[in-house]
């Protein structure tokens, strides 16, 4: 598979995920909107390593890890000196940042603090709202490619 292909195959998932979330709102599951929007996140970083670093993404859910990996590449330098990216950078990390909290809090160490793990509307709405605005915004980094609705086996 052509490192094309797989960066589409990234992208299918992250809109996949998108997608899935307005299913989610209809049904009022705030704790797996904010989840997928995270996944979404992450699907798109995936996408965004593999073109930029030709190589397979790290099995890692730690958004901020690839962006970092991402940014400092040579294949992005002269995107990560551009003003169009450094306007919103530290934004960006910041968000990945609080995204990574409720990934984090599926993991056995949030059992003490299980009441935390449910968000209400607004955080997940807000937290929908700002993913899908990164994830559109990274991809103006990035190759223009034709994105199927579903994945196909």
């Amino acid at each position: 598979m052509k490192t094309i292909e797989k960066y589409t195959y990234w992208l299918m998932l992250s809109n996949y995920d998108l997608e899935t979330i307005d299913t989610l709102i209809a049904g009022k599951r705030w704790v797996y909107v904010t989840y997928l929007s995270q996944q979404a996140i992450e699907r798109q970083l995936k996408g965004m390593y593999v073109y930029y670093m030709d190589a397979e993404a790290p099995k890692t859910h730690n958004v901020t890890f690839l962006f970092n990996k991402i940014i400092k590449s040579p294949a992005f330098e002269s995107i990560a000196k551009s003003p169009e990216f450094q306007e919103r950078r530290d934004e960006c990390e910041d968000f990945l940042v609080d995204a990574m909290f409720y990934y984090m809090s599926d993991y056995p160490f949030s059992y003490k603090n299980i009441t935390s793990r449910f968000v209400g509307e607004s955080v997940a709405l807000d937290l929908y709202a700002k993913s899908k605005d990164f994830v559109y915004w990274l991809r103006t980094f990035q190759p223009q490619v034709e994105i199927p609705a579903e994945p196909t086996t």
